[in-house]
């Protein structure tokens, strides 16, 4: 237990200071947010760091005389909350641990502020499964990275990679994101990126409108910084100097450098890109998992070129680089070593689920190839004079997240002796609440890494898609919504992703990849289909009409990343020869299009106001077509997202900031009218950034995804002097 002190009238622990006594938190020095009582579960916690605080103890604080659902609800609502306001990661945590049916219990050092020093024992280790890092680690503060870069005669980091004899042990510490922030994986990008040296991390992260935002963190700093000119950024990557970051935002290529205040475009016709890397004389080439082009150093137009250079990587010396190419779905990924400036298609160096990267050793004059296989992050020992691996490779991490179909894969390796890696977390699942928000029964297993879902119109099927760690693709499931059990719906190589369901609950609508992102159907009575979809680029399914005649879709690839952008809504005609029909085409990037239950209406997003809200237009549903007529009405004010209707077409509802929100309207009039919105129940932020909920038929029960709290990236230092087990 602490001890009393009279001049203690504050504790701090990390970036924070917490008054007991008002229960004020401050980061920084900055008033944080905190209600009262995730207020009172912090207060209690910091009385007794490092002890278990029982669940019943807290039941007795702050819920005395609640029956045990409203009590299970309200805390772990509260400790959410708590976690939220700390930056806190449930299953890495750095402040507020879990002890899973026990309690919880503060890992972080604490201090007392007003001049006396407490002396805090840290807590006891707790055995870990394989590959996960030690609670030592984990309670590894911040401040304690800048004390190892000056570790013996090394006064920097510089001067640390410098000296490989300096004797450091492996250690691992971890980055999260700002408050209000959370990391998603790759896909198609480099969501994050070690510079050369290893001493900064850049990293994209999303907020509760699904926008992204770039940071920056040195590691000899407390806490990670945005980045100017970072608001959109989707795709990061470090400079061959190490002292600029090259990054898209908003469909266009920047350079900026460190600390500077604004940034250069480079480029406006770039949205996205796996890799940037310089190729020959004031030439930089760019790539992504499809494309390759040339442009100017200083800026301009892209050049393509013949030959497809994904996930290129400069390799030291600069003459040569190494870049990943192939199709995983019919044979591993291919990593190539080419010299650059030239038309090569290169020589074949490894095989690999993922895109592979470089690293040297801080022990010898050889290095590491870093990769995913099934899952599960390698490093082989490689000699890049000969060109050829020397032994076996190794496991570093299990289940690090990947995008099987491009190659993406977040990890990131400096040039010597620091990786960084984020592993995925299976700890979702969808529950049923009512109107208030308060926990019903469970509608699937948990633990199954899924952030999107569909219900069937008839309320019995739960159309889910987890994530294939091994394989690193979405795959659909139907569970039973009354029971959650569960079985894989559709097979194959390809991802399964986006489904919507038919009015008679018998097929369903999906997107995959065969080639190309394009729509598919699936029957749940196996009935072959007797023809396919119209394939016009990316389509993403968004409803099905009330009769079953036509299928709402959009064409927008990367709504995150492209929202300057026009994004449109069309329609396939399915009586009729599966004609492609364009409702929505106008400047304004308009999405997440649904069907009025009359089918009379068509309500969309779109951000023709600035940001986006809802929109309500009349369709003209003729034999031989389909359109929307008359004047379009805005009925949301605030922002919203995500639109659902209740089966007979009396309320409407969507998310607007932290909340549910339900509008009473009628679709009767010529003219539409809607009602007053009110505020249903709060949500989650990857609730708000995901679109992760249903509605029951009747408007009471609403389907929710538990969030799945993204883990955080962890970065190890002299990682291979650690013994790596075989894979």
């Amino acid at each position: 237990m602490l001890p009393q002190s009279s001049r203690v009238t504050r504790l701090a622990f990390g970036p924070f200071e917490f008054d007991p006594a008002s229960g004020e938190l401050r980061k920084h020095g900055y008033k944080i947010r905190l209600p009262s009582q995730p207020g009172q579960i912090l207060g209690a916690l910091l009385e007794r760091p490092g002890d278990l605080l029982p669940r019943e103890a807290l039941r007795n604080l702050l819920w005395p005389g609640a029956t045990a659902g409203d009590f299970e609800h309200g805390l772990n609502a509260a400790v959410n909350k708590l976690r939220q306001a700390l930056g806190d990661s449930a299953n890495q945590p750095r402040y507020v641990e879990t002890l899973p049916g026990l309690g919880y219990r503060f890992v972080a050092p604490v201090r007392g502020v007003g001049g006396a020093v407490l002396e805090l024992v840290p807590p006891a280790v707790i055995p870990e499964p394989e590959f996960r890092p030690s609670r030592r680690r984990l309670a590894f503060s911040i401040g304690g990275v800048a004390a190892l870069l000056v570790l013996g005669a090394a006064a920097s980091w510089p001067a640390f990679h410098r000296s490989p004899s300096v004797p450091v042990k492996p250690t691992q510490f971890l980055v999260v994101p700002p408050n209000g922030y959370y990391l998603e994986g790759g896909g198609v990008r480099q969501s994050f990126a070690l510079s050369p040296d290893g001493g900064r991390i850049a990293f994209t992260a999303k907020d509760p409108s699904g926008a992204f935002r770039l940071f920056l963190r040195d590691f000899s700093e407390l806490e990670s910084r945005p980045v100017s000119d970072g608001d959109g950024a989707y795709s990061v990557v470090w400079g061959a100097d190490g002292k600029t970051l090259l990054f898209t935002a908003k469909g266009k290529l920047r350079r900026i450098a460190l600390n500077a205040a604004a940034s250069q475009v480079l480029t406006d016709a770039v949205p996205y890109f796996s890799s940037a890397i310089p190729f020959g004389p004031d030439t930089l080439l760019i790539s992504s998992h499809r494309n390759s082009g040339l442009i100017p150093s200083s800026g301009g137009v892209p050049r393509p070129i013949d030959r497809l250079y994904s996930w290129a990587q400069l390799l030291p010396g600069g003459r040569d680089f190494l870049f990943t190419v192939g199709d995983p779905r019919v044979d591993p990924m291919s990593a190539r070593i080419a010299a650059t400036g030239a038309n090569d298609q290169g020589t074949e160096v490894v095989k690999s689920d993922s895109r592979v990267q470089y690293t040297g050793s801080l022990r010898s004059d050889s290095g590491y190839l870093v990769y995913l296989r099934g899952g599960t992050l390698l490093a082989q020992p490689f000699d890049l004079a000969a060109r050829h691996i020397t032994a076996e490779p190794k496991a570093v991490a299990r289940r690090v997240t990947s995008f099987g179909p491009t190659g993406a894969a977040d990890f990131s390796a400096s040039a010597r002796g620091v990786l960084a890696y984020q592993t995925a977390v299976n700890r979702s699942q969808f529950i049923w609440v009512d109107r208030t928000g308060k926990r019903l029964s469970i509608a699937s297993p948990a633990g199954i890494n899924a952030s999107y879902a569909r219900l069937s119109p008839d309320g019995r099927w739960l159309a889910a898609v987890p994530f294939d760690i091994d394989r690193g693709v979405p795959e659909i499931w139907l569970y039973d919504a009354a029971n959650g059990t569960g079985r894989k719906a559709i097979f194959g190589p390809s991802i399964s992703h986006l489904p919507v369901w038919s009015p008679d609950s018998r097929r369903l609508v999906y997107l995959t990849d065969h080639s190309w992102p394009k729509l598919a159907l699936y029957s749940l009575d196996a009935a072959e289909d007797p023809g396919s979809l119209p394939e016009t680029g990316f389509m993403a399914a968004t409803d099905w009409s009330p009769d079953g005649r036509f299928i709402l879709y959009n064409n927008s690839a990367l709504p995150s990343v492209t929202h300057d952008f026009s994004s449109d809504v069309f329609a396939i005609d399915m009586a009729r020869g599966r004609k492609v029909i364009p409702l929505l085409t106008t400047p304004f990037f308009e999405n997440n299009a649904v069907f009025s239950p009359d089918a009379k209406w068509l309500a969309f997003l779109s951000n023709e106001s600035g940001e986006a809200e809802i929109y309500m237009q009349a369709l003209d549903r003729g034999n031989e077509s389909l359109r929307v007529t008359g004047e379009r009405f805005l009925i949301s004010r605030h922002g919203a997202q995500c639109l659902r209707w209740r089966k007979d077409g009396k309320e409407l509802y969507y998310i607007s900031g932290d909340r549910v929100m339900a509008m009473n309207v009628s679709t009767d009039a010529p003219v539409f009218e809607p009602g007053v919105a009110k505020p249903l129940f709060e949500v989650q932020l990857e609730i708000r950034s995901r679109r992760r909920y249903q509605v029951a038929a009747k408007g009471q029960r609403f389907l929710m995804n538990v969030p799945v709290e993204s883990s955080p990236i962890a970065v190890e230092i002299n990682w291979a002097t650690k013994p790596l087990p075989a894979p």
